[in-house]
């Protein structure tokens, strides 16, 4: 899920006035102020982007999470961070889900309840089911969401990346356009693998994750939310890429060794690829540089 919480964010980053379209319509008289993170300095309560908002001149804040799967039990956590943020802030917060991937749930929760004979406490928040808006995506209206098409339907189809780059080679700001492509291929990695999109993506696509910062946004957010298993294999996967652009096909001793680092390893060697410059300086770092402690 943290490739899909990586991309999602760059979207609300690049084009948050998009995100307030589909939340109030595009009649909307509510104004972007600004983009922010979350100042809560508990991890757990951080929430992934915080948009600033004017109301008839007062400022409000919404708070803009992620769920790839419906899962009730993480409200409680969500409803944590927009009151949390409210308190310290002081100022009203509102909570937005943007549901990504449609499958095959029935429901997709906005409110929860506890109660206790006739007293109850209750939560709700607003909800952006993605898929619902396919077509307008399709036809280039929200283009923004392209990176988000293969997970709408139940068949994953690797033809969909086809797809998606014809819709990307529309946007005409290269900034915006690097940041989407670089969006769109975080989540391909982690929907049909690093062997398809590296067939279907050019090195110079490729290399819009290096340029757009991905690599180093990727390791800021494993600090704050820990390294879990798959969050370190999509990881792995995005160096790999860019060390085939810089040097080649690597061979199956080195891509053996990249794949036994483990996730403080594979941290420093993130922060060591610019350095880098040849296989065999790879070669040294993995038997020397490695096993060394190095400070950020």
């Amino acid at each position: 899920m943290q490739e899909f919480d990586h991309a999602i964010k760059t979207v609300v980053t690049l084009k948050p006035n998009t995100v307030l379209d589909l939340a109030f319509g595009k009649q909307r008289t509510i104004k972007l102020k600004g983009v922010t993170d979350t100042q809560i300095n508990i991890p757990e309560l951080r929430a992934d982007k915080v948009l600033l908002i004017e109301d008839r001149g007062k400022i409000r804040y919404l708070i803009c999470e992620a769920m790839l799967q419906p899962r009730r039990g993480k409200l409680l956590g969500f409803a944590l961070k927009t009151f949390g943020n409210q308190y310290l802030l002081k100022k009203p917060s509102l909570l937005l889900i943007i549901y990504l991937e449609k499958g095959r749930y029935a429901s997709f929760p906005d409110s929860f309840e506890n109660r206790v004979g006739d007293l109850s406490t209750q939560f709700a928040c607003s909800k952006i089911l993605l898929w619902e808006h396919e077509a307008r995506i399709l036809s280039g209206e929200l283009v923004e969401f392209t990176a988000f098409l293969p997970l709408f339907h139940k068949r994953r189809d690797p033809r969909t990346i086809k797809v998606q780059k014809k819709l990307l080679a529309q946007v005409s700001d290269p900034k915006l356009r690097e940041g989407l492509t670089a969006a769109t291929i975080l989540v391909d990695i982690k929907v049909f693998g690093m062997e398809i999109v590296e067939a279907e993506f050019t090195k110079k696509e490729l290399n819009m994750l290096k340029k757009t910062g991905f690599v180093q946004g990727w390791l800021n957010d494993s600090e704050i939310k820990g390294r879990r298993e798959g969050w370190q294999e999509g990881k792995l996967s995005v160096v790999e890429i860019i060390l085939k652009q810089k040097f080649g096909a690597l061979s199956p001793r080195l891509r053996g060794q990249l794949q036994k680092l483990d996730g403080k390893k594979l941290d420093r060697l993130t922060l060591k690829l610019e350095q880098i410059a040849n296989q065999r300086e790879l070669q040294a770092w993995l038997k020397n540089g490695a096993s060394r402690h190095t400070s950020h």
